[in-house]
């Protein structure tokens, strides 16, 4: 078999597959249907200092070029995330995984970017503004 391992500021992967933050939660949610350790690694849900409920519903609308999502990064906390969320994605994949990182201020950013670059499950940060980038973590 092919060796398709890449090197991500500096964290290495066994391939480059990363699902996309947001598409796959917090990656329990597709265990039961594959080995996800298969991925390279993946971004979990976007997470933020407090929890945030989202937008009221209707979130999801139907267009003519497809649909209009509006969830409006519901999550439950960083706190929770770390408590709840990681442990139990730790279950089912046993790699580090990148946070997406999201805040009304510097601050909110700063804080949340601690806490999670303290968790030895976290490989790196993405932040979803103003621009997707990837920073290392410890």
């Amino acid at each position: 078999m092919a060796d398709l391992k890449v090197t991500l500021c500096g964290i290495e992967l066994d391939n480059p597959i990363i699902p996309a933050s947001g598409t796959f939660g917090y990656g329990y949610e597709f265990a039961d249907y594959y080995d996800i350790n298969m991925l390279g690694t993946f971004s979990f849900k976007g997470t933020t200092k407090d929890p945030r409920f989202g937008n009221p519903t209707p979130r999801i609308a139907e267009c003519y070029a497809g649909m209009i999502n509006a969830v409006g990064m519901q999550n439950p906390g960083v706190e929770k995330v770390i408590s709840t969320e990681l442990p139990k994605m730790k279950e089912v994949f046993h790699k580090k995984v990148m946070a997406n990182v999201s805040g009304f201020s510097v601050e909110d950013y700063a804080y949340t970017c601690e806490k999670l670059n303290d968790c030895p499950r976290s490989a790196g940060l993405r932040s979803t503004s103003p621009a997707p980038t990837y920073m290392a973590a410890a």
